[in-house]
């Protein structure tokens, strides 16, 4: 995943989440907003650029999987994104609206995208929906002090 303004390089990086207040809440917001657009920049240079050549030399089977999976990704950052982007989470939000996403499976050790950068896309989006409905758990309406 690109380093730099877009995002973290490393989303094993990124500060614990915590649940020290509204004060602390927007920069984890802010993190994981960040984090979803680098991942989305990273998934479109790679599931539009050099993954299209290489698909087209995969078996039916095996394309129709890594097809599956770049739209899987985008449908998760789609979610976060469109989680994130709520009003009621805008300033400083003092608890989160609930968030609601399916976990994805995990990719299987003999995927074709192993050992391909889609196969990090993939496990960076995971992340990020984890990420998510951890924030979530943490600053919603109910949830435990």
């Amino acid at each position: 995943m690109p380093s730099g303004p877009g995002g973290n390089s490393n989303l094993g990086m990124v500060r614990p989440l915590s649940r020290a207040g509204a004060a602390n809440l927007r920069p984890q917001l802010d993190a994981l907003f960040h984090d979803v657009l680098a991942t989305g920049e990273a998934a479109r240079g790679w599931f539009d650029g050099p993954c299209l050549a290489w698909r087209a030399t995969l078996p039916p089977d095996a394309a129709l999987a890594v097809g599956i999976e770049s739209l899987g990704i985008t449908a998760r950052l789609l979610s976060v994104m469109n989680w994130l982007l709520h009003a009621d989470h805008q300033g400083q939000p003092a608890a989160l609206r609930p968030f609601a996403c399916d976990d994805a499976p995990p990719l299987p050790a003999d995927h074709p995208l192993a050992a391909t950068p889609g196969h990090g896309i993939g496990l960076a989006s995971r992340q990020i929906v984890a990420r998510a409905q951890a924030l979530c758990a943490l600053h919603s309406p109910g949830s435990p002090p």
